[in-house]
């Protein structure tokens, strides 16, 4: 299969391959080529399959995923994109300062391993960065901003590339996501009242999520639901709190 996306998953935890590897099942193209237990099978194994998405436990038995990467890197010679995927958060600036294409924390979210899939499938397909189709009108343009991400790092971003903010409230921490479905984490400081003081067009609809208003295609009843390429997320829920404002500006537009 010309797409098919082979997959190795190292973790030393047999229920969490096991668990991981049914999720992934949710995307044809996805193929568990194999699955190893250790630092060192796992060296090994990503030599000898090369694959194309590499999901690393950061805490193995024998070394730690962080060094794992670090001293595999040099001998990697294709394309491979690395998912640091584990229980602990305070793994998340390291991994994120080694480059890696994403992080995932245990135990496994749909919602989440599909906005990293989602990622991944349009970075692997170029042509797939066409974000609105012609029949689609385009968000009308507005003003760049500077966001500040968890590890400091500044980001100008036009406010018409961004498709919504999600409150992770285990982490206490927003994250935006962009219309190539790219995310960063925003630094701890950043609060909803920062969000919407970004850009007029960004509105709340719950405590966890908000919207940028140009990407609303239809509310129903306690949900909404985005243009492409967001026509996909099926979690933005709107609260009672916030439907009245939002119905409001929607009739407005």
């Amino acid at each position: 299969m010309e797409n098919r996306i082979d997959t190795v998953i190292v973790d030393d935890d047999n229920p969490s391959i096991r668990l991981l590897a049914d999720r992934l099942k949710a995307y044809p193209d996805v193929r568990v080529v194999a699955t190893a237990g250790n630092g060192e099978e796992g060296w090994n194994t990503v030599l000898r399959y090369k694959p194309d998405l590499l999901f690393l436990d950061v805490e193995l038995s024998d070394t730690s995923g962080l060094e794992f990467l670090s001293s595999l890197d040099r001998h990697i010679d294709w394309d491979m994109k690395v998912v640091f995927y584990t229980s602990y958060e305070k793994y998340l600036l390291p991994a994120l300062r080694l480059q890696a294409f994403d992080y995932l924390l245990k135990p496994v979210s749909d919602s989440e391993l599909s906005l990293i899939m989602d990622r991944y499938y349009l970075l692997r397909d170029e042509s797939r960065r066409m974000v609105v189709p012609p029949s689609i009108p385009s968000p009308s343009p507005m003003q760049s901003i500077l966001i500040t991400t968890i590890t400091n790092d500044k980001l100008i971003v036009r406010a018409e590339n961004i498709g919504f903010f999600k409150y992770d409230s285990e982490r206490k921490l927003w994250k935006v996501i962009l219309n190539n479905l790219q995310h960063f984490i925003l630094k701890h400081q950043t609060t909803a009242d920062t969000i919407l003081n970004y850009a007029p067009e960004f509105i709340q609809i719950h405590k966890s999520y908000i919207i940028n208003i140009n990407y609303l295609y239809m509310i129903s009843e306690n949900s909404c639901t985005l243009l492409p390429p967001f026509n996909k997320v099926s979690e933005l829920r709107v609260s009672k709190v916030y439907k009245k404002k939002l119905l409001d500006r929607f009739y407005d537009l």
